[in-house]
Parts: structure tokens; C-alpha cells; sequence
């Protein structure tokens, strides 16, 4: 069975990141998504709540060869502790394309027997990144269409919050 992992901020998941694991769930045996930890990085959510929108998420859709953690370090040293054969990115531009390929080559250098695989988002998902999610719930826009009911509902208590 291969393993894959997908590792992101997931700063909130949004449906293109949903797009890219229900993808990836059927392409892989498992998909461990993966939340960074790390403390350099501002987030919106903690840790524990963005987890718990991932885990949520995932389980309304009922995809259920995958698993939930955090990490806070190389994804190369994640991947070869859970021997996983395979690392998922996602791309929605020219941009990111050559942003990942860096990556996946420093990757392969660091071990040669874990793969890259890009997938390319759908269409209707290449607009859409956390960033932009974010500031569009901070101006209270319609979310709808870019993020999971779960994370719409957070997105609008935590910006509540803060006003």
C-alpha cells in the first residue's frame, strides 16, 4: 500500500486543499494530511483548531483512508519516520509550479526514494488560497464556495472575535 502525505498550513483548509486529498485518496492507499507546526509562521487558527477543521472536514465527506497530524520540521524527516513513498502538492499556477519543483528536487536530494507528486488543482479551486479566504472572512464576504461549511462557521466566529 502506498503512503503519501500532504503537509500544509492548512491556515484554514479550503476546498482546493479538499479537492487535492479526496484526489489523492484515491490515487494512494493512505494520505497523511499533515499540519505544519511550526512557530515561526502566523496563523489565524491555533494548531488544535486547525487540525480539528481537517479532521471535520474530511469526516463529513466520508473519505476514509486518511489520517490527521501536526508536524514542525522537514517533511523529508516526516516521511521517511511514517515510511511514506510518496510526498502530494498541490499547484493552481505557473507560480507555484516552479515554487514545488524547487522543493521536490531539495527533497529528492535529502532521499531519492520518496516522490513528488503535483497535482493540479481543478479550475474552479485555482483562485482560491488561505491568504485570500482570510481576508475575504475578515471583510465578511461570502465563503461559501471556497471553504467547507465547518470552516466558513470558525472563519466568521474568529473574525467576530477579533472585531
Amino acid at each position: 500500500m502506498t503512503k503519501a502525505l500532504y503537509v500544509g498550513s492548512f491556515d484554514p483548509i479550503t476546498n482546493g486543499h479538499i479537492d487535492i486529498i479526496k484526489r489523492a485518496s484515491q490515487l494512494f492507499g493512505e494520505v497523511i494530511v499533515v499540519a505544519s507546526a511550526s512557530t515561526a509562521k502566523k496563523y489565524v487558527f491555533t494548531l488544535e483548531e486547525r487540525l480539528k477543521l481537517i479532521e471535520t472536514s474530511l469526516e463529513q465527506l466520508n473519505i476514509t483512508n486518511t489520517q490527521v497530524m501536526s508536524y514542525d520540521g522537514l517533511t523529508i524527516n516526516l516521511a521517511e519516520e511514517l515510511k511514506a513513498d510518496v510526498l502530494i502538492r498541490g499547484i493552481r499556477s505557473v507560480k507555484d509550479m516552479e515554487y514545488e519543483s524547487d522543493i521536490a528536487q531539495l527533497n529528492k536530494l535529502q532521499n531519492d526514494t520518496i516522490e513528488t507528486v503535483l497535482l493540479f488543482s481543478d479550475v474552479k479551486y485555482q483562485s482560491i488560497s488561505s491568504t485570500m479566504v482570510k481576508e475575504i472572512a475578515f471583510y465578511k464576504g461570502d465563503l461559501s464556495a471556497l471553504v467547507p461549511e465547518t470552516v466558513e462557521k470558525a472563519l466568521t466566529e474568529k473574525f467576530n472575535e477579533r472585531r
